[in-house]
């Protein structure tokens, strides 16, 4: 871990003051209070309380101690162990800390998608692999990178490019991710700590919605400026939720102790003009590797498919809807797991596109939005050469026009198959047989020597 910290700006060495000061406050008071009260074995309060404080002294004094082999995050990890606390001397971890709920509210788990509250003691919770920021307050901005670098000196140079060329004002606050045992770094975390956040309890006064906008926009901004690294625009920035940097299982990187700013600082440098539908879109490409046109049109019939089961979950009353997060976005990932390959849409690298079309679902699903999905970039792959306004625009109209001519002709199709098999085709005339179909009389007129021909071929 780097904790080699040299300046600080002026309002967080302040802010390591107070904390440090607190810190020795409350230890004394919870001293006074255990010398004060009588144990009670029987109380089951007392003896957690008890059991805790023993953990909190061997923590301390031992440090850190996996003893056996055990799969924690997703691997299993050999025994090893760790001396001290990782926010000592290092005040973006000081910082971090105290953006995480107190007095037993904190929840954490080994595992991202079930957290809980495992202790009363923060100082115990800080341990585990993953950790929930305040969600009451929105005090950093947490971006997930799907991607391995050769090592985390690679990682933060990758980072540095992008500031050199003016994507993002500055290095991420927090790094952390899992360094294998080859070198590699996988999959880290990118946090950047907010002075002043977002008040998001709408019970409070302070809560307003414009800062909250403004955090989703900014979070949007840094991701889209990220996205050809690995970024993750699809996962879900306002849970807070995330690797813990002070967690010994993970490698954690300070490496801007200096740099802060306001989120309209950040939206006065980042572009902010791309939906997350749209970035989703292109990260599902990016990973994919699949190519624009097969890619988005993948991305497409997963959509509709999604869209559909959620809205059908959603009305038949299915507990699935009512998932968490995480375990929503698992579930709708299998139906379309298996929704691909019996459509014949599997491939090497769908699995890409299907967890991005999963997430993207199961973070923004809204029954009202899901009965009329929203067809905005469905035809990227095909306008993505077409220079002017027009020719895109005439790509759309052709595209519409063959989509509805393809509905009416299938609508007409069917009822003409019913009626041959019921006897009552013989004799009926166009204009009967477009009353029973729904289809339109010219269209019965015009097309239906066709389906007619295609019935027989078919036969």
């Amino acid at each position: 871990m780097d904790d080699t910290l040299t300046t600080t700006t002026d309002w967080l060495v302040d802010f390591c003051h107070k904390y440090d000061a607190n810190r020795r406050s409350r230890d004394e008071v919870a001293d006074l209070k255990a010398r004060s009260k009588t144990f009670d074995i029987t109380n089951p309060f007392h003896v957690r309380a008890a059991e805790e404080k023993r953990m909190i002294k061997e923590r301390v004094e031992v440090g850190y101690v996996l003893p056996f082999a055990r799969e924690i995050a997703g691997r299993t990890r050999q025994p090893f162990s760790e001396h001290g606390l990782r926010s000592v001397d290092n005040p973006i971890l000081k910082l971090f800390v105290s953006r995480i709920p107190r007095k037993g509210k904190a929840r954490a788990s080994d595992n991202k998608a079930d957290l809980y509250v495992p202790y009363f003691s923060k100082l115990l919770t800080l341990d585990c692999a993953y950790i929930e920021g305040t969600k009451e307050f929105l005090s950093f901005i947490r971006l997930d990178c799907d991607a391995v670098f050769q090592s985390t000196a690679a990682c933060i140079q990758a980072l540095q490019d992008r500031v050199d060329a003016g994507l993002i004002p500055h290095l991420p606050h927090i790094i952390v991710g899992d360094e294998l045992p080859d070198g590699t770094f996988a999959n880290p975390h990118f946090i950047f700590m907010l002075q002043v956040g977002a008040w998001n309890k709408p019970s409070d006064d302070r809560c307003r919605k414009a800062p909250l906008r403004l955090f989703d926009a900014v979070s949007r901004g840094l991701a889209a400026a990220l996205i050809d690294i690995g970024v993750d625009p699809s996962a879900p920035h306002i849970t807070l939720r995330c690797k813990n940097p002070l967690s010994p299982i993970w490698e954690t990187l300070t490496p801007n102790p200096t740099e802060f700013m306001s989120l309209k600082e950040y939206a006065a440098v980042l572009d902010m003009k791309t939906t997350r539908a749209d970035l989703i879109r292109k990260s599902a490409e990016i990973q994919s590797g699949m190519g624009k046109s097969a890619s988005n049109e993948l991305f497409n019939k997963l959509l509709d498919f999604g869209a559909k089961l959620l809205a059908s979950w959603h009305f038949c009353r299915d507990e699935r809807i009512h998932l968490p997060t995480e375990e929503l976005g698992n579930v709708i990932y299998k139906e379309m797991e298996a929704y691909s390959a019996s459509s014949g849409l599997s491939g090497d690298r769908a699995a890409y596109v299907i967890e991005k079309v999963a997430t993207h679902l199961a973070t923004t699903f809204d029954p009202s939005k899901l009965e009329k999905p929203k067809a905005r970039k469905r035809l990227a792959h095909l306008v993505e050469n077409m220079p002017s306004v027009e020719d895109r625009q005439r790509a759309g109209a052709t595209y519409t026009q063959g989509a509805r001519f393809k509905k009416s002709f299938d609508t007409l199709k069917d009822a003409v198959s019913a009626l041959s098999e019921d006897g009552k085709l013989d004799g009926m005339s166009k204009e009967m047989i477009s009353i029973r179909s729904g289809v339109s009389r010219a269209f019965v007129y015009k097309h239906l020597d066709a389906v007619l021909q295609d019935m027989a071929a078919a036969a």
